[in-house]
């Protein structure tokens, strides 16, 4: 998912998912023509609006991202594990220092990875598991 529509102001995760099913909606519409005549006449849907195969791959691809992030929205966070970490001995001191954390929800299910500075808030009031080194 290298490229998705980018979110317009003042739109939620929902509003952009809407919105970019409807372009696709709106670019996928197709209506019936014969092509021949008499007995060889054959029917084709042909697409009412010109078909550019990289737009339609960028619609799909901002459909998948904007429902991810509306389901994780949903979810509630149940508890935090500690990926990647260093015990560091400072000035005799032992120190952990915290390189990434995965967010888990209620069920223990991967919501996202976040970065210490964005969690550091929260670390106290959900449980926390290291991952072993």
């Amino acid at each position: 998912m290298t490229q998705v529509v980018t979110r317009i102001p003042a739109y939620s995760n929902e509003s952009m998912l809407h919105y970019c099913k409807t372009l696709l909606s709106i670019l996928s519409k197709s209506h019936n023509t014969k092509v021949g005549r008499g007995k060889k006449a054959k029917v084709t849907k042909v697409f009412k609006h010109k078909q550019d195969p990289d737009v339609i791959d960028r619609l799909i691809n901002s459909i998948e991202h904007y429902k991810k992030l509306n389901q994780m929205k949903n979810r509630k966070v149940g508890s935090f594990e500690i990926i990647k970490y260093k015990i560091v001995i400072q000035s005799g001191n032992p120190k952990i220092e915290i390189e990434m954390i995965k967010v888990l929800d209620e069920d223990g299910e991967y919501i996202k990875f976040a970065r210490l500075k964005d969690v550091i808030g929260y670390l106290s009031k959900y449980p926390v598991t290291f991952r072993p080194i």
